[in-house]
């Protein structure tokens, strides 16, 4: 596991976890494209912003994978298309995790095309899993002092998702891993979903709660005619989550929007 640290100077901040891609994959049309490119120029007119990518940047279709290879781009057409298409926002993405569909040429070959496609990026390539520590607020005359710090915990997911709240409950056993972070967030069942909870924690019963948010972080694959129509499972809503961060003295506070 990869501890990641962002440092926003400003009084607030944003992060989008961007994941689920399958580049290469037909149903990434040019509107889930062109859904996908407005999230990234948000984030790049604004310097208080930045990227996480949550894997599956890829497809990696196989003939033995469920997904069909003869629904791709051919070639190496995928790869140099994902980093032509993030290479504008580098300096906005502070890591990346894998997901399953590059762990099936891992497997077979003991190669992760996720790995060269960060080296040339010039981003972090984290693995499977990375803590978020994101200060927010940085006070004025003081060197690397911040008002307010967030810890996240990212994966890329496994299992179903069928129903949402089966989806939701894969991000809250998150917690069984790493505890205290304020948010855990995970994709790979395409849904966009978010749950909030208040828990009380031993060393903070006299000062009140802690909210810790569950969040799961879409795709932009459309539904129609792919393996989620084979498969019937359900209709996700495309697009990513916006986490916002408050950097005031006393406003210790994360929002999220999806």
């Amino acid at each position: 596991m990869k501890v990641v640290n962002v440092d926003i100077p400003q009084d607030h901040g944003y992060l989008i976890p961007v994941g689920d891609l399958h580049r290469g994959d037909v149903h990434l049309s040019s509107r889930g494209l062109a859904k996908l490119k407005g999230y990234l120029d948000w984030v790049l007119e604004r310097p208080n912003a930045f990227i996480f990518l949550m894997g599956d940047i890829l497809n990696v279709a196989s003939r033995s994978s469920k997904t069909n290879p003869f629904e791709s781009l051919s070639g190496n057409d995928e790869y140099q298309r994902s980093v032509d298409l993030f290479k504008p926002y580098t300096k906005h993405i502070v890591g990346c995790i894998t997901g399953n569909h590059c762990q099936r040429m891992f497997k077979e070959f003991g190669f992760n095309p996720l790995q060269p496609f960060c080296n040339e990026l010039g981003i972090p390539y984290c693995g499977y899993t990375a803590c978020l520590r994101i200060r927010v607020g940085k006070r004025p005359g003081k060197v690397a002092r911040y008002r307010q710090m967030y810890w996240g915990f990212a994966h890329h997911g496994v299992g179903g998702g069928g129903t949402l709240g089966a989806a939701l409950n894969r991000k809250v056993k998150l917690q069984e891993i790493v505890h205290g972070m304020d948010f855990y967030m995970a994709g790979h069942d395409h849904q966009l979903i978010a749950g909030t909870r208040n828990i009380l924690l031993p060393k903070q019963l006299n000062i009140g709660h802690q909210r810790i948010h569950y969040i799961d972080t879409g795709s932009f694959l459309d539904w129609n005619g792919s393996y989620a129509e084979e498969a019937a499972m359900p209709i996700g809503k495309q697009g990513a989550p916006r986490l916002r961060f408050d950097g005031r003295d006393k406003h210790h506070d994360l929002h999220v929007s999806i």
